[in-house]
Order: structure tokens, then sequence, then C-alpha cells
């Protein structure tokens, strides 16, 4: 941690242990850990820059840093503090990169925040019987039912466009510019849906005593929602999913 009268530095290393490169990995850290080393620490009041070095010797030397966008979320609802802080980082095969995370000044921060484009959003909408999320590339639903499915829209140009999908009139499964439903769920359950295996046969996620979403988070780097089911009977006992 390192500080000045109105920002204040905690210093992270960021490691891709594998021989893949990771062109925009998601990296959660909780604001938990985050305070254990800065008691100070505000998530709303943050910056998350970068750069290439791999130690802090290396950082302390480089002059030029790449902000990354970034998000604080509130997963808990309660409207008093934030959970989690969220970024994307882009990492070479094996490469450690040195992350800070800046806070301090609400006002100071914001004058040198960028406004991050949004590139993640969830929905529920009945005109598409469940909750949506989508990508900039990719949007997904679920059917909210009996079905409990998760179908596929495909995008032919970048952007986020559930609430075109869900508005009346729309007819999302036809052509158009923007892309189409492209997935048909038929009997599956679709593209990673929920199930069970029973007497060696799927079943699904069907009789329930009560269906339940909440949108946790929408943000420029992540949407986040819970979906929970009560009294799910399967194999002659209920089950409780979250």
């Amino acid at each position: 941690v390192c500080s000045s009268d109105l920002i204040k530095v905690i210093k992270i290393a960021v490691s891709n242990p594998t021989q893949t490169a990771r062109p925009a990995e998601n990296v959660v850290v909780r604001v938990t850990d985050l305070l254990k080393i800065a008691p100070d620490f505000k998530a709303g009041s943050a910056i998350v820059t970068t750069t290439d070095a791999a130690t802090l010797e290396e950082d302390a030397r480089t002059m030029q840093t790449v902000e990354l966008p970034s998000q604080a979320d509130d997963l808990t609802g309660d409207g008093k503090k934030y959970d989690e802080l969220v970024f994307q980082i882009p990492l070479q095969p094996r490469q450690t990169r040195i992350v800070t995370i800046s806070y301090g000044d609400q006002a100071t921060v914001q004058r040198l925040r960028t406004a991050y484009p949004q590139r993640a959003y969830m929905k529920f909408s009945t005109r598409y019987e469940g909750l949506g999320w989508e990508s900039d590339e990719t949007a997904w639903r679920i059917y909210f039912d009996k079905r409990n499915g998760v179908d596929l829209y495909g995008k032919r140009r970048p952007g986020l466009y559930l609430d075109v999908f869900s508005a009346p009139e729309y007819v999302y499964h036809m052509e158009s510019p923007m892309g189409r439903d492209i997935y048909d769920l038929g009997q599956s359950i679709g593209v990673g849906a929920i199930a069970a295996i029973e007497d060696g046969k799927v079943v699904r996620v069907a009789e329930v005593a009560s269906r339940e979403w909440k949108i946790l988070s929408n943000g420029p780097v992540r949407a986040v929602a819970d979906l929970t089911y009560k009294g799910w009977r399967i194999s002659g006992r209920t089950v409780d999913l979250t």
C-alpha cells in the first residue's frame, strides 16, 4: 500500500499460469480481502490500472500505465457496502502483470476515472419468457418455466440488444441486421442449463414449488443474477437450488 494526500494505491500481481493467451481474463477481488490490507479502502472510489511489469521493482520504473475497465458490485443487495471489485486484463501465456488499485478522495477519483462502455447486460422479460443475459458478442436466455433450457442468440454485429429483443412486436427469431434466436431448444436442456440424471435419464428443473429471479449487478465488465428454485422434486426428495 502506498499513499498520498488524496489517492492511495494497492499493488497486486495477476498471473496466467497456462500456455494459452487470455485476451480478457476476469479477475474478481473480494473487498474483505482488500480491507485486510487497507482498512480504509472504498471500492466505489477505485481505479484499476496496469503495466507490463512482472515485479514491483519493474513497475516502479515504468512510466506508462493502462486503465482497466472495472466495477464494484454489491452482491448481497444490502445497499451498505460493495462485496467484490472485478476487472478484466489481457494476459499472454505465463505472463504476470502488476495491477494497481487506486482509491481515495471521491471527487478526485471521479475526475480521473474513465467512463467505460457497457459490454454486459441482463434483463428479465416476459417477451422472451425468462432471464436474458448478453455480452456485446452473444446473448442467451433461460426459459423460466418447466422447460428451463438455455437458448442462444447469434449477433451479426457487436452491441447490447436485449432491450430490442424484448420490445413489443419485435420478432426475435426472424432474421435481422442485429441477429436472431438461432437455437431450437426442442426437447433438450439447451446450452448449459442445469439438470439431473435420474435412472440414466436427464431430468429438467421442472417440478418446483417456486421460481425466483433477481438481477444483482449490471455493469461494464459483468452482469450477475441469482435464479432460485425452491422445492425441486427429484428422485423422491426435494432440493433447493440457486
